[in-house]
C-alpha cells in the first residue's frame, strides 16, 4: 500500500472508530489504580488496545460504541460517525424511539449492538427530543454480565439526571415480547423518502459542525455530554419552568486551602480557581464538562473532599461550590494549610531542614578542622620538646669523649723511654739509597 493510499485510509479510518485523549486517561494519573474497562467490555480488546490507553490496531473495530459509554474519564471519545448515528433518531418524526439490540426480533428504531453502547448522555439527550422505550427482551437471556453491568450503571445514572417521576415520563422498559406490540410508523413511499432525505441533510449539517476549524474552542470536544447540555439550553430558554437535572460534582470540606492541586489534575478543564476582590478564593466546576472521575479527589491531601453528592441545577453552566481565604507561604508564597508548622509549605521546610542540616554539616567539618590543627600544633611542639631533650642529654657525652682523648694523648708521652723512638721496633725504616741495576 502507497503513502499516499495508507494516508487517505488513516484520514478515513479517523471518522469510523473513536478516538484516544491520553491526557484525560486515569491510567496516566498515578493516585489511580489502572482501568481496563474499555479493554474488558470491547469484543475485539485484546486485538485493539495493547496497555492500558494505548491503541494497537483499529482494523478490528466496529464503532459499536461500547468502550465510549465505559469510560467515564472522557478519554474515548466518539466518532463523528457515531454521533451522526447515535442521535439522528431525534431528527425522525416518530413521537417515540424504540431501542434495542442486534438479538431482538423486534423491528426497532435504533438497532445496535448492545443497548449499553449508548452512553447514558446519549439516551438523556434522545429522551429530552422524544420518548424512549428500551427493548430489553434478549437481556434475560445474554451471557455478557459486563454489558448488563453496564446497563443498570446508565440506567441508574439517567434516574439520578431526570428524577424519578421523568424519567418514568421519558422511558419505558420492554422486558417481554407483548409489551408494547406496535410501534412502527406506516410510512407512504414518498414520505420514507422525505425522512430519509431530512434526516441525512441534518446529520451532515451535524458532522460538519464538528469538524475542526468550525466550532470554538470550548466546544473543541463535541460529544454527548456536550449535546445534552446543549439540548437543556434550549429547553431551558423555550420553558417558563425549567427542569431539573442531576449531576454529581464534588463536594468540598472547610480543609481545602486551595492549593491548586485538584484544577492541575482535572483532565476535563472542568475545576476552576477564581480570585475574588475580597481576597477569598471560590472553586467553580462546568457541571457538564465533569466526567465524575474522581481524580481531583484522589490527588488531595488535606481531606478537602467528601466524595462526589449528587446536585439538581437548573442550569449548567459554572457552579460555585466553595470559597476559602489563603494562608501563604512564608517563603515562597503557595497556599498552605492554616495550621501548617512554622508557616511553610511542604517544599520550604525541606529546604529550610536540608539548609540547616547542611550549616550544622559545614560547624562540624569546620571543628574537626580545628581540632586536627591543635592536635598537629601539639605534637610539632612534643616533637621539638622531645628533640631539646635529646639535643641536651647528647652534649654531656660529647664533653666526656673529649676530655678522655685529652687524657689519654696526655698520657701518652710519659710510656715511651726517652731516646727511643715511638716507631715499633719490628717496623724497618725506607731506605734511602738508590735502586741498584741487576
Amino acid at each position: 500500500m502507497g503513502f499516499f493510499t495508507r494516508t487517505a485510509m488513516d484520514a478515513l479510518m479517523k471518522t469510523s472508530h473513536p478516538e484516544i485523549n491520553r491526557r484525560q486517561c486515569w491510567n496516566l494519573h498515578p493516585h489511580r489504580k489502572p482501568c481496563t474497562t474499555c479493554k474488558d467490555i470491547c469484543p475485539y480488546g485484546e486485538e485493539i488496545f495493547t496497555r492500558p490507553n494505548l491503541v494497537k490496531d483499529w482494523d478490528p473495530c466496529t464503532d459499536c460504541g461500547l468502550c465510549v459509554s465505559a469510560c467515564r474519564s472522557g478519554c474515548i471519545a466518539p466518532s463523528p460517525e457515531q454521533v451522526q448515528r447515535d442521535t439522528a433518531a431525534a431528527d425522525t418524526d416518530n413521537d417515540t424511539i424504540w431501542i434495542g439490540c442486534e438479538k431482538s426480533t423486534r423491528k426497532n428504531t435504533v438497532v445496535r449492538s448492545c443497548i449499553c453502547a449508548l452512553s447514558w448522555e446519549a439516551l438523556a439527550y434522545l429522551a429530552l427530543n422524544k420518548k424512549i422505550v428500551l427493548d430489553l427482551t434478549p437481556c434475560g437471556q445474554c451471557e455478557n454480565d459486563l454489558c448488563a453491568e453496564q446497563l443498570r450503571k446508565e440506567l441508574t445514572r439517567l434516574v439520578d439526571f431526570f428524577g424519578q417521576p421523568m424519567f418514568e415520563a421519558r422511558f419505558s422498559l420492554a422486558y417481554e415480547e407483548k409489551e408494547y406490540p406496535y410501534h412502527v410508523q406506516e410510512l407512504t413511499r414518498r414520505e420514507m423518502l422525505e425522512q430519509v432525505s431530512h434526516g441525512s441533510k441534518s446529520g451532515t449539517k451535524k458532522l460538519l459542525q464538528m469538524l475542526p476549524g468550525l466550532r470554538s474552542e470550548e466546544d473543541s470536544g463535541v460529544d454527548f455530554r456536550l449535546l445534552l447540555h446543549q439540548r437543556t439550553k434550549q429547553l431551558k430558554a423555550a420553558m417558563e419552568t425549567p427542569l431539573q437535572y442531576g449531576y454529581y460534582m464534588p463536594k468540598f470540606t472547610d480543609n481545602c486551602f486551595g492549593c491548586g492541586r485538584c484544577e492541575k489534575a482535572c483532565r476535563a478543564n472542568a475545576l476552576k480557581f477564581e480570585e475574588m476582590p475580597n481576597g477569598q478564593t471560590r472553586m467553580v466546576l462546568t457541571p457538564w464538562k465533569c466526567s465524575e472521575c474522581g481524580v481531583c479527589m484522589n490527588v488531595c491531601s488535606n481531606k478537602g473532599f467528601d466524595g462526589m453528592k449528587l446536585y439538581q441545577l437548573t442550569t449548567l453552566g459554572p457552579v460555585v461550590l466553595h470559597k476559602c481565604t489563603k494562608t501563604l507561604c512564608k517563603q515562597c508564597g503557595k497556599p498552605i494549610a492554616p495550621d501548617s508548622a512554622e508557616g511553610l509549605c511542604s517544599v520550604c521546610r525541606i529546604k529550610a531542614r536540608t539548609q540547616k542540616r547542611q550549616e550544622e554539616a559545614r560547624l562540624r567539618a569546620e571543628q574537626l578542622k580545628a581540632e586536627r590543627a591543635a592536635k598537629a600544633a601539639e605534637e610539632a611542639a612534643k616533637a621539638a620538646e622531645n628533640a631539646a631533650g635529646t639535643a641536651a642529654d647528647a652534649a654531656p657525652t660529647v664533653e666526656t669523649a673529649a676530655a678522655q682523648t685529652a687524657e689519654t694523648a696526655a698520657a701518652l708521652p710519659e710510656t715511651i723511654p726517652a731516646g727511643q723512638s715511638a716507631t715499633p721496633a719490628n717496623v724497618a725504616a725506607p731506605s734511602l739509597e738508590a735502586p741498584r741495576s741487576e
